[in-house]
């Protein structure tokens, strides 16, 4: 029981770490022009169109890792309240008959 909640926390900071990177590389993006450099240095509505969805993806990347890798660290830590584990919906039925 304990490697498999310690698995959980080491994938939950895995996933943060993700979580950093993207984060990482959307603040470079932003700092060096979102997108003007593919167009050069006039401003056309392409070029804010294109950085305005790498930004949204970025952001939305950001958003999921960091979701999955708090949902891992948290059943890491807090696990199953009475210690045991789940039943899965088979032995339930076959219990209740």
């Amino acid at each position: 029981m304990r490697m498999k909640r310690a698995m959980f926390l080491l994938g939950g900071a895995c996933w943060f770490l993700f979580t950093l990177g993207f984060a990482a590389f959307l603040i470079l993006y932003v700092t060096e022009g979102a997108g003007l450099q593919y167009f050069g240095p006039t401003i056309s509505s392409g070029s804010v169109a294109l950085g305005l969805v790498h930004v949204v993806g970025l952001v939305t990347a950001i958003v999921l890792c960091f979701s999955i890798g708090a949902g891992l660290c948290a059943y890491g830590i807090v696990g199953v309240k009475d210690g045991r584990e789940p039943k899965d919906a088979a032995e339930q039925i076959n219990t209740a008959n």
